[in-house]
């Protein structure tokens, strides 16, 4: 299976289906090498059409001085326009608070709301551990019972890892917190945040309610608790993940639990999805499973997957075509299908875009 640093040169792979692949890998692992940045800068720079790299799942990356004197310079030349200038500001934005500090008036002179929000942060930086408590409070309340889109999640995220930075937050305290948020009001934004905090602190004793929240009608609630859980990511884990697994009858609580399984960089965790895709009947399930097995870069599934790709799969939910082609370049695995599989792959993005011009 991949590790970060196998998979870390290829952000800077000429095929966006394979650099897409690395910085969905490391993103949603939550691995992030200190030089990641300055790859995807370098891949955007590199790329022919800006539009196909993924900045969207970047904006989490740590930066430096010389990354972000790099973003401000693509900013200031036009280089990216449309959606990758808005994604690519999200990662400016997403800087440690001291690192903005100085380049604001370079924020300034691009966009006004940019220097707001990043003028914003850097003041919140700059607030004693108590301001920083009492502000997270009444952000939690003021954003609670808005609509999703709403939410002013970057400020939230932003405070919350002040506190957790500064150690403001300590786990038992979190923990007490949450339990007794989460027993008065389940789907709460102040919930939601207490389950990403305790998902951060990597508390082992919220594993329980982290599970619970999982099966949550609640889109926010359940996807922190995913997310803690990869954080998380121990053999016990896996262990509980593959029983609610073998319980569950959810169609769609099954297919989250292979995601979380997904990204948890353990073998045991590939050795689970073997598993269940060895006794699984559901077409959508057995596609779900593959894709995972990909996408950790499980050598053991290629020629289970190869063979799907052959005798077909569920098209509608996920392109294995895809997923198997980036896990084989990243894996040096030469296959006599692969360079038919980028062809079939790049005639239906054609074929996909020519229908969304009409």
């Amino acid at each position: 299976m991949f590790n970060p640093d196998q998979v870390k040169p290829f952000i800077t792979h000429a095929d966006p289906l394979v650099s897409n692949a690395a910085i969905r890998f490391l993103a949603e692992t939550y691995k992030y090498p200190q030089d990641i940045s300055a790859l995807v800068l370098e891949k955007l720079v590199s790329a022919p059409r800006k539009e196909d790299v993924y900045l969207h799942r970047a904006a989490a990356f740590p930066q430096t001085k010389v990354t972000v004197q790099a973003m401000l310079h693509l900013l200031n030349a036009g280089m990216v326009t449309g959606n990758s200038r808005i994604f690519l500001s999200r990662m400016l934005l997403g800087s440690n608070p001291d690192l903005l500090k100085p380049v604001l008036e370079q924020i300034k002179a691009l966009d006004e709301d940019w220097y707001e929000e990043a003028a914003e942060y850097v003041r919140i930086s700059d607030l004693s551990d108590a301001e920083v408590r009492s502000l997270f409070n009444e952000e939690t309340q003021k954003n609670s019972g808005l609509d999703y889109e709403d939410i002013d999640y970057d400020k939230l995220d932003l405070l919350l890892t002040e506190l957790i930075e500064r150690e403001i937050l300590q786990p038992r305290e979190t923990m007490d917190e949450l339990q007794e948020q989460y027993t008065l009001d389940p789907q709460s934004i102040r919930t939601v945040y207490l389950i990403q905090a305790a998902g951060k602190l990597k508390i082992s004793y919220a594993l329980p309610l982290f599970y619970d929240a999982l099966k949550s009608d609640n889109d926010l609630v359940a996807e922190q608790a995913a997310d803690a859980l990869v954080r998380v990511g121990s053999e016990e884990v896996i262990e509980k993940l593959v029983q609610m697994y073998n319980e569950e009858k959810d169609s769609f609580l099954l297919l989250s639990l292979v995601d979380v399984l997904s990204r948890i960089l353990l073998p045991s965790a590939e050795e689970a999805l073997i598993a269940l895709l060895e006794k699984e009947d559901h077409f959508t399930r057995i596609a779900k499973l593959a894709d995972g097995l990909c996408r950790l870069g499980s050598e053991q599934a290629v020629p289970v997957v190869q063979e799907l790709v052959k005798i077909g799969y569920d098209k509608d939910y996920v392109e294995l075509k895809e997923s198997i082609y980036a896990c084989c370049v990243m894996l040096g695995r030469v296959l006599p299908e692969l360079d038919e599989w980028r062809k079939e792959i790049a005639k239906e993005d054609e074929e996909r875009m020519n229908k969304l011009r009409g």
